[in-house]
């Protein structure tokens, strides 16, 4: 429900051996749409996304990400992993993303979360279950904060960082 850009690297995950799962940095021009799912979901309006380095970078070429194209719209994509996890047991995750609002919003996130892989991504909703969750949260003026949540087991365990955006 907002316009926001994620920046180059959309998601980088490793772990500290130090192997990179995922890297993201819409290099390739419009190739990134044979990588990415955009929601179909029945019952939203979801809204479109394009490539752009918004209004405001320093290099337009390495600053390029996906941009939400349409005001007040839901927003669902995702991609698969390129080397799937196994396991972190001993090992430090690494998960990064960046995001900037580039207009003024009232309420909306930008989230990031990490599925299972039984995930249908045309099928991808707000309630589609989840391992990790995380990134900026606004509602109103004094509700500015990161929410983090981490599903583990079937219980949230769930932080969030007030103020700080």
């Amino acid at each position: 429900m907002l316009n926001f850009l994620v920046l180059s690297s959309l998601i980088t995950l490793g772990v500290c051996d130090p192997a990179v799962y995922f890297r993201e940095d819409f290099a390739d021009g419009d190739a990134w749409s044979s990588r990415w799912v955009q929601s179909e979901h029945s019952g939203k309006e979801f809204g479109k996304f394009g490539l752009s380095a918004g209004e405001l970078f320093h290099d337009e070429a390495k600053d390029t990400g996906l941009k939400t194209l349409d005001n007040a719209r839901f927003y669902g994509i995702s991609t698969e992993l390129t080397t799937p996890i196994e396991s972190t047991e001993g090992k430090t995750l690494v998960v990064q993303f960046s995001v900037k609002h580039e207009q003024k919003i009232d309420c909306g996130g930008g989230y990031i979360k990490l599925f299972p892989s039984s995930l249908n991504p045309a099928d991808l909703h707000g309630d589609a279950p989840y391992n990790i969750m995380f990134g900026p949260d606004i509602c109103g003026p004094s509700a500015r904060r990161v929410h983090v949540i981490f599903n583990y087991k079937r219980t949230k365990f769930t932080t969030e960082e007030r103020d700080s955006l």
